[in-house]
């Protein structure tokens, strides 16, 4: 098990100019603030992230609210616009709690154990109308 967070490296280098600076050194980090749009909790931007410091604030209504400091990585096969570059430590920080996720690490799920139980479905083809076989 690891921790995933909701965020979308590309709406930051749009709005922002994140990774618009080619100057930066190897291993810099990059900080900014944790913003939501109405596609930011789409599965697809859900990502590998370390949780680095937990905070809490009063909102606007007078109540304790909980917020993280992240520092986001990459999954393999990401979109090449999500993709924080090779070598950035891009930290985020106000993510809210209900932006990380606990997630399987890849491959570690009881799908993919050697004794797994895989079996056939044997349906026998009179279920299945004439003109769905193709056995031409």
């Amino acid at each position: 098990v690891m921790t995933g967070c909701f965020y979308r490296y590309s709406n930051h280098e749009r709005n922002d100019g994140i990774a618009a600076d080619t100057k930066k050194l190897q291993g810099e980090a990059t900080t900014v603030k944790w913003k939501m749009d109405r596609y930011t909790f789409d599965y697809d931007n859900l990502r590998p992230c370390s949780i680095m410091q937990r905070d809490e604030k009063i909102n606007n209504q007078g109540q304790s609210q909980v917020i993280y400091t992240v520092m986001m990585k990459n999954w393999y096969g990401m979109k090449k616009e999500e993709t924080i570059p090779k070598g950035e430590i891009h930290v985020v920080n106000s993510v809210p709690r209900q932006a990380i996720r606990f997630i399987d690490k890849m491959y570690s799920t009881d799908q993919h154990l050697a004794n797994a139980f895989r079996h056939e479905i044997q349906i026998p083809d009179d279920v299945f109308p004439s003109q769905w076989l193709d056995l031409r």
